[in-house]
């Protein structure tokens, strides 16, 4: 079943606007067919993540005494086909499911307490919903050599707002309507508009949005101007030693090496240009409308 065609576990927190890892503009790209999802067969962090499951799903089961078997290859929901999920295992004599997650150690923080990174709440949650089960647990290999579990209960509340969520974002992918950009979408942005005609919409209703961007870059220069002043007063009282202390900071002025291209020598040795690539985009540029008309 090709992804495009439905909304899976993994798609379920960008479809919410819940996820660090994809917007929900980029993901109904995706499922539109504008743009092609990243190509993950060939990571080694995935072929592991695959290859430990059945490591970390036996270990869930040693831990707990609990009885485990595999989950068929995919559920539908019985209502709204588009909405389905793959289940790592089952946990046999019960209702209850289990997720397997191979992590690296600078995510262990995430894993803290009771913490459970919200993407993998949703996924989890998103599971009972499909499957009809009454609780999740989702078991954890983190670094290689931390195993933990935790325990997701089935939440009506959160189902209903799942569920109103995927029906709102799979009307919009079959009609082809974009949800709302976010900051993090200028990528994608041009993606989907690579080129423009000689066209300009008259918007009159986007004059605020305009001017609070040009407020915002006026700030930005302003704040940049500030930062240079201060860490250059910084600087000229540190001198030729390391740095200062007070009473609340250690501030470090550290040697570093920087490596830069040399231009003038590539350009001389003729490589300059034989190396250039040059590739098509769109700048953002604002002008005043001296005539005042739209």
């Amino acid at each position: 079943m090709e992804e495009r065609n439905f909304i899976g576990g993994s798609d379920i927190a960008a479809v919410m606007g819940l996820s660090r890892y994809k917007t929900p503009l980029r993901l109904w790209a995706e499922k539109v067919g504008l743009v092609e999802p990243e190509d993950l067969t060939n990571k080694e962090y995935v072929q592991l993540g695959s290859e430990l499951e059945d490591f970390i799903a036996k270990k869930f089961a040693k831990s707990t005494g609990m009885k485990i078997r595999r989950a068929p290859r995919r559920y539908v929901h019985k209502k709204y086909p588009f909405m389905t999920c793959q289940v790592d295992r089952l946990i046999e004599g019960t209702d209850m499911l289990l997720e397997c997650k191979n992590v690296s150690a600078w995510k262990e923080k995430e894993w803290g307490g009771e913490e459970i990174p919200i993407e993998y709440i949703l996924q989890v949650s998103w599971q009972l919903m499909i499957t009809g089960r009454s609780k999740g647990y989702i078991a954890v290999l983190i670094g290689g050599n931390k195993f933990r579990y935790k325990e997701i209960q089935a939440d009506q509340e959160m189902f209903d707002k799942m569920t109103e969520s995927a029906i709102k974002f799979w009307d919009m992918v079959q009609n082809k309507i974009p949800p709302a950009a976010t900051g993090e979408d200028n990528e994608i942005l041009l993606t989907l508009y690579p080129q423009s005609n000689e066209q300009i919409q008259a918007i009159e209703e986007m004059n605020n949005c305009i001017a609070l961007l040009q407020q915002v870059k006026a700030n930005i220069k302003e704040l940049e101007a500030q930062r240079d002043e201060l860490e250059a007063k910084l600087k000229e009282v540190i001198k030729d030693s390391l740095g200062i202390r007070t009473s609340e900071y250690i501030v470090k002025w550290i040697p570093q090496t920087v490596s830069l291209l040399n231009y003038d020598a590539l350009k001389a040795d003729g490589l300059y240009e034989k190396y250039l690539i040059k590739k098509e985009t769109r700048v953002l540029r604002v002008f005043k409308n001296k005539g005042g008309e739209i």
